[in-house]
């Protein structure tokens, strides 16, 4: 019941997103969309910024535990074009509320788990190291996704996404000779 009323929350808010920025959503708003009190929704989040944490918690926890950081990231940038081809209202809401630094900031928290989690497994590092390239993969994966989603429908997505794996590929032979 708990993870249902959690999602429902979830749900609702990302419908909401389709409709309205994310600074003009409350907490009323979520509520009445889903049906539930304003005390269920306090024993879930905190505020409406605390339901996009979640959302990257989600993300991030769809993404393949074992796998290589090139086959993660495609992985990723899969599941962001795919969520996007089904629901550009809310892309383009997420996009136009936070930009690309506001998506970052609630995101890269939990991108920087995995792809240091993935460095790591594959190097040794000490921690500067590590926090520089977990950094500098996390703004270019950030960027590049930004980008990503708001092609021109001309574009060719699987050669863009070839490309990408191509480069982190290389990276990850570069990170384990380290």
């Amino acid at each position: 019941m708990a993870s249902f009323t959690k999602k429902a929350i979830v749900d609702s808010f990302l419908q909401l997103l389709g409709k309205k920025p994310i600074d003009k959503i409350t907490v009323r708003d979520v509520v009445d969309h889903c049906g539930i009190n304003r005390n269920t929704f306090y024993y879930y989040f905190q505020d409406i910024y605390a339901v996009l944490e979640e959302i990257s918690h989600i993300v991030a926890e769809s993404l393949p535990v074992e796998a290589s950081l090139s086959v993660t990231i495609e992985a990723f940038f899969r599941s962001m074009w795919s969520f996007n081809a089904a629901n550009p209202r809310i892309t383009r809401g997420l996009l136009m509320s936070l930009g690309q630094d506001g998506l970052e900031r609630y995101f890269a928290r939990d991108m920087d788990v995995v792809i240091s989690a993935r460095l790591t497994r594959d190097a040794q590092w000490d921690a500067a190291h590590l926090r520089h390239v977990t950094a500098f993969l996390r703004h270019a994966i950030f960027g590049f996704c930004i980008d990503f989603l708001c092609l021109d429908k001309n574009d060719d997505f699987e050669e863009m996404l070839r490309d990408i794996v191509r480069i982190l590929q290389d990276a990850e032979s570069f990170f384990s000779r380290k």
